[in-house]
């Protein structure tokens, strides 16, 4: 296969060099590349996945203690009455 432009080749491929038994062995390489990174790509979203679940949980947790921190130091509601004691000195 040639592709010339102004009689200058720009894509050349020589296919006479090899032997069947080359081709079928390249090929069988390059299918277990494809395997190969197809697992890996899959053993990389599941780990992704993993630490993703791990960062929302770790949060969740965070975000919870301090809501519980949070309503445990709100003030107190309640009613109440203030009586005066004339009897009651102050001293300085």
């Amino acid at each position: 296969m040639q592709i010339e432009m102004n009689g200058r080749p720009l894509l050349t491929y020589q296919n006479a060099g090899r032997s069947w038994v080359q081709r079928a062995l390249l090929t069988l390489v390059g299918a277990a590349v494809l395997v190969l990174a197809f697992f890996f790509i899959t053993i990389a979203l599941i780990a992704g996945c993993l630490l993703a679940i791990g960062i929302a949980l770790r949060w969740w947790w965070i975000v919870r203690r301090l809501r519980a921190a949070q309503k445990g130091a709100a003030p107190l509601e309640a009613e109440y009455t203030v009586e005066h004691d004339e009897n009651r000195k102050i001293t300085r």
